[in-house]
Formats: structure tokens, sequence, C-alpha cells
């Protein structure tokens, strides 16, 4: 993998370079009066849509108990 640097300072001038560069899996260095500031690396691979669940698809498979919320006896806490 290439690899460039970028100075903050110009890099309103170079946007569509430095951007160019990541699009082409260019490593880029930015830096600020010559010092390493950040480092912006390409993704290694195109990232997938997450998967967004469905509602419903699993109704009635979950009974909950009618005293699920009663408050437990003390004896549970060892009380």
């Amino acid at each position: 993998m290439s690899s460039k640097t970028f100075d903050i300072a110009d890099l309103s001038d170079n946007l569509a370079d430095l951007l160019s560069d990541i699009q082409n899996h260019v490593e880029v260095t930015l830096t600020r009066q010559g010092v390493p500031w950040a480092r912006v690396l390409p993704l290694s691979q195109p990232q997938e849509q997450p998967v967004v669940p469905k509602a419903g698809l699993n109704r009635g498979s979950m009974v909950m108990s009618d005293d699920f919320d009663d408050p437990l006896p003390d004896s549970f806490c060892g009380l």
C-alpha cells in the first residue's frame, strides 16, 4: 500500500486529491507543521449494510409468566 502526506494547513486546497488517494487505497498521513497528526486508512473491504431485524419474525416463540413483574420474595435475596 502506498502512502502520502498532507499538511492540514493546506487541506482545503488539496481535499479532492486527499479523497481521491483514499479511494485509490493510499494510506494518508495528516501532519500539522511537519509533525504527524493523524493517519487515514482506506477500508480493507466495502462495509456491508447492517442486518436490520424485522419485528414479529419470532412471534409466539417466547412466553412470559403472568407473575413476571411481581416482587421477589425476601428469601430470594437471602434476607
